[in-house]
């Protein structure tokens, strides 16, 4: 079963997709965002597929072997696909393929910039995991005419953090280095001057309290290090609006409260359930709706969940 419609799958290699989608006057379809996420997919798992042909076919088996990681009776495990520790579970973020298409968009199709970026782009990406928001924003800056681009990604996990890192520096988009995003002075000084685009990847799942992951926290200790740096910064998610269910009361975290809970609601139990992409608010629950059409409804049930 292929894991995407016919029609849906751009033939190429995945340098060959970046390359051309790089062009400030090319298009952006959700057909070739869908294509770059699960040939992304295939050369993480695979070194070097990233600069063949490979054929849907030979992505959707490697698709379901890894889908079937997490499903009793499966032959295969995770050293059976060459992943160590904990790789496999950055890979189901991005396996969720319509609402990491959705997000995936917002960013490297982002149709205006607040600053001129031609003459240098900085990004970061914190609780990098796979990369691939990374590369989205290596596509936002080629695409708004960014002739250097220093795009850096920041994973707690040491083993994730090499794998990625090898990933995009074959690339040529990127580097990763291992560290707790919260100690913003272990990585803020590797880039130099104001942040273009931040992405923060530690939302935590829609049945889970705000402070069971360091959304807040990441943030709080990169506008203490680096505040000056952040005043024309694009960020993901724009807006996170969580609820606190007992008053059914909601508190909006943005740049403007640096993405805080308000203290009244910090020993409270408040969940995350929308943000604000592409300008407009969207349910967490309908993040991707624009592209399970390209994706059999066989394969939409068995896809991990990115949250």
């Amino acid at each position: 079963m292929p894991v995407l419609r016919p029609g849906a799958f751009r033939s190429g290699s995945l340098v060959d997709d970046l390359e051309r989608l790089s062009r400030p006057e090319a298009a952006l379809p959700d057909e070739d965002i869908v294509s770059v996420l699960v040939k992304y997919f295939h050369a993480y798992i695979y070194p070097g597929s990233e600069g063949h042909c490979v054929s849907l076919g030979e992505i959707s088996e490697l698709f379901w072997r890894f889908c079937g990681l997490w499903r009793e009776g499966t032959p295969d495990r995770p050293d059976d696909l060459g992943l160590r520790g904990t790789t496999g579970y950055a890979l189901r973020m991005l396996a969720d393929l319509p609402k990491t298409g959705h997000i995936f968009r917002s960013i490297a199709g982002r149709p205006a910039m607040s600053g001129d970026v031609r003459d240098g782009y900085v990004g970061l990406d914190l609780g990098t995991g796979t990369g691939v928001l990374l590369l989205a924003a290596y596509l936002q800056a080629r695409r708004h005419g960014a002739r250097r681009c220093d795009l850096l990604g920041v994973e707690y996990d040491t083993v994730v953090a090499e794998r990625t890192g090898q990933m995009l520096e074959r690339l040529g988009v990127g580097r990763v280095v291992a560290a707790d995003a919260r100690d913003a002075q272990a990585y803020i000084e590797l880039v130099d001057g104001p942040i273009t685009f931040l992405a923060n990847e530690t939302i935590p799942a829609m049945n889970q309290r705000m402070q069971s992951e360091h959304f807040s926290a990441i943030h709080a200790a990169v506008f203490k290090a680096a505040s000056g740096r952040l005043r024309d910064t694009v960020f993901f998610p724009e807006v996170l609006v969580a609820v606190e269910p007992k008053s059914d009361a909601s508190v909006v975290l943005s740049r403007q409260n640096r993405f805080q809970v308000p203290k009244y609601y910090r020993h409270e139990s408040v969940f995350p359930r929308a943000v604000i992409i592409e300008g407009r608010l969207a349910a967490l629950t309908r993040l991707g709706k624009d592209f399970p059409r390209l994706i059999p409804p066989q394969v939409r049930r068995f896809l991990p969940r990115r949250w």
